[in-house]
């Protein structure tokens, strides 16, 4: 049975979201990595020991003198919260973690300190990543004998890395297939008709991935040409005949 006082996690669906990550976490200090929307849990101390009150402190960073008291705990009292905390944040009295509902604002030092130990008390570094959104792809030309450029574009989030595939398959290692701007760009050069099929991007951070596809089909330049002409042909020839259909009907 889950204690008293706890929320489920909570799993936020943006392409593949990892709610909750930790690296290096112990209950007196580490790193805390979560997305936006999402709650983790900032852990207590190994032993509940003291008769005094107990606090959750935090700061922006290390060189930050100022604290922020985020929630005030003392046996057989109502919790006093902080206001910008209160409907995000779960205390458990059995072993004085606390869960936070996370916003990008939330991102931090995070330390619980009991009466008894003044300034001392491990800080817990918290993490907050936006899940990515969905990448979308745009190109630039689609013709062959071109440099046909394709961008992987992602408007929410911060990417950590991208990666290419075409028709499910790796991008052969050949200077065909080149990549720039941190692989968010793919540049196809003197494009060929062999070049056409499924491109595929993945983007990743910490906390989510998220990928997209785009179909390619290059076109032969010189029928893209002969098409135009006879377009071209056809169109003048249409109204040729409307200017003789026209000048015959006046006549009569």
């Amino acid at each position: 049975m889950r204690p008293a006082g706890w929320l489920p996690l909570a799993l936020l669906s943006v392409g593949i979201v990892s709610a909750f990550q930790s690296t290096g976490l112990s209950p007196t200090g580490g790193r805390v990595v979560g997305a936006v929307g999402c709650t983790v849990v900032l852990p207590g101390p190994d032993h509940i020991d003291t008769t005094g009150f107990v606090r959750w402190e935090y700061k922006q960073n290390e060189n930050d003198t100022e604290l922020t008291v985020v929630l005030y705990y003392v046996a057989s009292r109502e919790l006093d919260i902080l206001p910008e905390y209160k409907d995000r944040v779960v205390f458990s009295m059995s072993n004085w973690s606390l869960g936070l509902k996370l916003q990008l604002a939330d991102r931090g030092l995070y330390r619980l300190r009991r009466q008894e130990e003044e300034k001392s008390g491990k800080w817990i570094q918290l993490e907050v990543i936006e899940p990515l959104s969905k990448p979308k792809l745009f190109r630039n030309s689609s013709l062959a004998g071109s440099t046909i450029e394709m961008v992987c574009n992602v408007t929410v989030g911060r990417v950590d890395s991208y990666q290419w595939r075409k028709d499910h398959k790796p991008l052969p290692k050949y200077g065909h297939y080149q990549l720039s701007r941190n692989n968010s760009v793919l540049l196809i050069v003197n494009a060929t008709q062999a070049d056409s099929g499924s491109y595929l991007c993945k983007v990743t951070n910490e906390v989510s991935e998220n990928e997209t596809s785009l179909e390619l089909t290059i076109n032969d330049a010189s029928a893209v040409v002969s098409n135009g002409v006879i377009l071209g042909v056809a169109v003048i020839t249409a109204v040729v005949i409307l200017v003789i259909a026209d000048g015959n009907l006046y006549s009569e």
